[in-house]
Protein backbone atom coordinates (compact mmCIF):
# COMPACT_ATOMS: atom_id res chain seq x y z
CA UNK A 1 0.00 0.00 0.00
CA UNK A 2 2.84 2.34 0.88
CA UNK A 3 4.45 1.70 -2.50
CA UNK A 4 1.23 2.48 -4.34
CA UNK A 5 0.74 5.78 -2.51
CA UNK A 6 4.42 6.75 -2.93
CA UNK A 7 4.21 6.08 -6.66
CA UNK A 8 1.02 8.12 -6.87
CA UNK A 9 2.67 11.01 -5.00
CA UNK A 10 5.54 11.08 -7.48
CA UNK A 11 3.15 10.99 -10.43
CA UNK A 12 1.05 13.83 -9.03
CA UNK A 13 4.17 15.85 -8.23
CA UNK A 14 5.30 15.45 -11.82
CA UNK A 15 1.95 16.70 -13.10
CA UNK A 16 2.07 19.69 -10.75
CA UNK A 17 5.66 20.62 -11.56
CA UNK A 18 5.08 20.25 -15.32
CA UNK A 19 1.98 22.41 -15.22
CA UNK A 20 -0.51 19.69 -16.12
CA UNK A 21 -2.10 20.38 -12.75
CA UNK A 22 -2.38 24.06 -11.87
CA UNK A 23 -3.13 25.95 -8.63
CA UNK A 24 -6.82 25.51 -7.81
CA UNK A 25 -7.27 22.33 -9.88
CA UNK A 26 -9.49 19.84 -8.07
CA UNK A 27 -8.46 16.21 -7.52
CA UNK A 28 -11.37 13.77 -7.62
CA UNK A 29 -10.71 10.45 -5.91
CA UNK A 30 -12.83 8.52 -8.41
CA UNK A 31 -11.04 10.08 -11.38
CA UNK A 32 -7.62 9.36 -9.89
CA UNK A 33 -8.57 5.77 -9.09
CA UNK A 34 -9.66 5.20 -12.68
CA UNK A 35 -6.71 7.01 -14.24
CA UNK A 36 -4.00 5.33 -12.18
CA UNK A 37 -5.71 1.97 -11.74
CA UNK A 38 -5.60 1.93 -7.94
CA UNK A 39 -8.13 1.81 -5.12
CA UNK A 40 -9.14 4.90 -3.18
CA UNK A 41 -7.09 3.94 -0.13
CA UNK A 42 -3.63 4.76 -1.61
CA UNK A 43 -5.16 7.86 -3.20
CA UNK A 44 -6.33 9.10 0.20
CA UNK A 45 -2.89 8.30 1.65
CA UNK A 46 -1.18 10.25 -1.14
CA UNK A 47 -3.52 13.22 -0.80
CA UNK A 48 -3.05 13.31 2.97
CA UNK A 49 0.73 13.29 2.56
CA UNK A 50 0.67 16.03 -0.08
CA UNK A 51 -1.59 18.17 2.09
CA UNK A 52 0.96 17.78 4.89
CA UNK A 53 3.79 18.95 2.63
CA UNK A 54 1.78 21.91 1.37
CA UNK A 55 1.35 20.87 -2.26
CA UNK A 56 -2.38 20.25 -1.84
CA UNK A 57 -5.09 21.68 0.39
CA UNK A 58 -8.63 20.65 1.21
CA UNK A 59 -11.66 22.92 0.95
CA UNK A 60 -15.32 22.40 1.87
CA UNK A 61 -17.37 21.02 -1.02
CA UNK A 62 -14.26 20.88 -3.21
CA UNK A 63 -12.17 18.24 -1.52
CA UNK A 64 -8.48 18.25 -2.42
CA UNK A 65 -7.10 20.92 -4.74
CA UNK A 66 -3.64 22.00 -5.80
CA UNK A 67 -2.79 24.58 -3.16
CA UNK A 68 -3.19 28.23 -4.10
CA UNK A 69 -0.68 30.39 -2.24
CA UNK A 70 -1.42 33.98 -1.36
CA UNK A 71 0.63 36.72 -3.00
CA UNK A 72 2.37 37.34 0.34
CA UNK A 73 3.24 33.67 0.82
CA UNK A 74 4.58 33.36 -2.69
CA UNK A 75 6.57 36.58 -2.50
CA UNK A 76 8.11 35.42 0.79
CA UNK A 77 9.07 32.08 -0.76
CA UNK A 78 10.61 33.72 -3.81
CA UNK A 79 12.65 36.04 -1.58
CA UNK A 80 14.12 33.03 0.23
CA UNK A 81 14.54 31.09 -3.02
CA UNK A 82 16.34 34.05 -4.62
CA UNK A 83 18.90 34.18 -1.82
CA UNK A 84 19.50 30.43 -1.82
CA UNK A 85 19.59 30.20 -5.64
CA UNK A 86 22.08 33.07 -5.68
CA UNK A 87 24.22 31.24 -3.15
CA UNK A 88 24.08 28.08 -5.29
CA UNK A 89 25.20 30.01 -8.36
CA UNK A 90 28.07 31.58 -6.42
CA UNK A 91 29.25 28.24 -5.08
CA UNK A 92 28.86 26.64 -8.52
CA UNK A 93 31.19 29.26 -9.99
CA UNK A 94 33.73 28.64 -7.25
CA UNK A 95 33.58 24.83 -7.43
CA UNK A 96 33.02 24.40 -11.18
CA UNK A 97 34.31 21.18 -12.75
CA UNK A 98 34.18 19.99 -16.34
CA UNK A 99 31.25 17.66 -15.55
CA UNK A 100 29.38 20.47 -13.80
CA UNK A 101 29.89 22.74 -16.78
CA UNK A 102 28.56 20.05 -19.11
CA UNK A 103 25.43 19.55 -16.99
CA UNK A 104 24.70 23.28 -16.80
CA UNK A 105 25.29 23.69 -20.53
CA UNK A 106 22.97 20.77 -21.23
CA UNK A 107 20.20 22.33 -19.11
CA UNK A 108 20.73 25.66 -20.86
CA UNK A 109 20.49 24.07 -24.30
CA UNK A 110 17.25 22.34 -23.31
CA UNK A 111 15.88 25.78 -22.40
CA UNK A 112 16.96 27.21 -25.75
CA UNK A 113 15.37 24.35 -27.69
CA UNK A 114 12.09 24.54 -25.74
CA UNK A 115 11.93 28.33 -26.14
CA UNK A 116 12.56 28.06 -29.88
CA UNK A 117 9.68 25.58 -30.10
CA UNK A 118 7.52 27.80 -27.85
CA UNK A 119 6.81 24.67 -25.81
CA UNK A 120 5.97 25.98 -22.33
CA UNK A 121 5.61 22.60 -20.53
CA UNK A 122 8.92 21.46 -22.02
CA UNK A 123 10.53 24.76 -21.05
CA UNK A 124 9.33 24.25 -17.48
CA UNK A 125 11.17 20.92 -17.35
CA UNK A 126 14.25 22.41 -18.97
CA UNK A 127 14.22 25.27 -16.49
CA UNK A 128 14.22 22.83 -13.59
CA UNK A 129 17.08 20.88 -15.19
CA UNK A 130 19.13 24.07 -15.58
CA UNK A 131 18.62 25.12 -11.97
CA UNK A 132 19.17 21.56 -10.69
CA UNK A 133 22.51 21.42 -12.51
CA UNK A 134 23.59 24.61 -10.73
CA UNK A 135 22.41 23.25 -7.38
CA UNK A 136 24.44 20.08 -7.94
CA UNK A 137 27.48 22.09 -8.99
CA UNK A 138 27.35 24.03 -5.74
CA UNK A 139 28.56 20.92 -3.92
CA UNK A 140 26.51 21.83 -0.83
CA UNK A 141 24.06 19.07 0.05
CA UNK A 142 22.34 21.07 2.80
CA UNK A 143 21.71 23.90 0.35
CA UNK A 144 20.36 21.47 -2.24
CA UNK A 145 17.99 20.01 0.35
CA UNK A 146 16.64 23.43 1.30
CA UNK A 147 16.16 24.41 -2.33
CA UNK A 148 14.34 21.14 -3.03
CA UNK A 149 11.89 21.86 -0.21
CA UNK A 150 11.21 25.40 -1.43
CA UNK A 151 10.87 24.33 -5.05
CA UNK A 152 8.24 21.79 -4.06
CA UNK A 153 6.07 24.79 -3.22
CA UNK A 154 6.99 27.28 -5.95
CA UNK A 155 7.58 25.12 -9.02
CA UNK A 156 3.88 24.97 -9.78
CA UNK A 157 3.91 28.75 -10.14
CA UNK A 158 7.03 29.01 -12.27
CA UNK A 159 5.09 28.22 -15.43
CA UNK A 160 2.84 31.24 -15.04
CA UNK A 161 5.20 34.04 -16.15
CA UNK A 162 6.06 32.09 -19.31
CA UNK A 163 2.57 32.82 -20.61
CA UNK A 164 3.64 36.46 -20.96
CA UNK A 165 4.62 37.24 -24.56
CA UNK A 166 8.40 37.25 -24.92
CA UNK A 167 9.07 35.85 -21.46
CA UNK A 168 10.58 32.59 -22.71
CA UNK A 169 13.18 34.46 -24.74
CA UNK A 170 13.94 36.78 -21.84
CA UNK A 171 14.29 33.83 -19.46
CA UNK A 172 16.78 32.18 -21.82
CA UNK A 173 18.80 35.42 -21.95
CA UNK A 174 18.90 35.52 -18.15
CA UNK A 175 19.94 31.87 -17.99
CA UNK A 176 22.72 32.50 -20.51
CA UNK A 177 24.04 35.43 -18.48
CA UNK A 178 24.00 33.32 -15.31
CA UNK A 179 25.80 30.44 -17.05
CA UNK A 180 28.41 32.81 -18.50
CA UNK A 181 29.12 34.22 -15.04
CA UNK A 182 29.47 30.72 -13.57
CA UNK A 183 31.69 29.53 -16.42
CA UNK A 184 33.77 32.69 -16.11
CA UNK A 185 34.29 32.03 -12.38
CA UNK A 186 32.67 35.39 -11.59
CA UNK A 187 31.00 34.33 -8.37
CA UNK A 188 29.75 37.79 -7.42
CA UNK A 189 28.02 38.30 -10.77
CA UNK A 190 26.61 34.76 -10.73
CA UNK A 191 25.06 35.41 -7.34
CA UNK A 192 23.58 38.78 -8.31
CA UNK A 193 22.27 37.62 -11.69
CA UNK A 194 20.57 34.58 -10.20
CA UNK A 195 19.00 36.62 -7.38
CA UNK A 196 17.67 39.17 -9.87
CA UNK A 197 16.39 36.38 -12.13
CA UNK A 198 14.40 34.80 -9.30
CA UNK A 199 12.99 38.06 -7.95
CA UNK A 200 12.06 39.28 -11.43
CA UNK A 201 10.09 36.10 -11.89
CA UNK A 202 8.48 36.42 -8.47
CA UNK A 203 7.50 40.05 -9.01
CA UNK A 204 5.17 39.08 -11.86
CA UNK A 205 3.23 36.57 -9.82
CA UNK A 206 1.03 38.60 -7.45
CA UNK A 207 -1.02 40.04 -10.31
CA UNK A 208 -1.46 36.56 -11.76
CA UNK A 209 -2.52 35.23 -8.39
CA UNK A 210 -5.16 37.93 -8.03
CA UNK A 211 -6.72 36.60 -11.21
CA UNK A 212 -7.10 33.24 -9.47
CA UNK A 213 -8.98 34.49 -6.42
CA UNK A 214 -12.15 32.69 -7.49
CA UNK A 215 -10.51 29.27 -7.01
Amino acid sequence: MARASDTLIEQLKHEIFSGLLKPGDQLEEADLAKRFGVSRTPIREAIRSMVDTGLLETRPRKGAIVRVLTAKELNDLFEVAAELEGMAARLASENLTASHRKMIQCGLQQCVDAADAEDIPEYAKANLAFHAAIHHASGNEWLCDQLEQIQARINVYRLMPYEVVGRLEKSVEEHQAIADAIFGKNSKAANALMRDHMMLQGARLPSLLRAMEDF
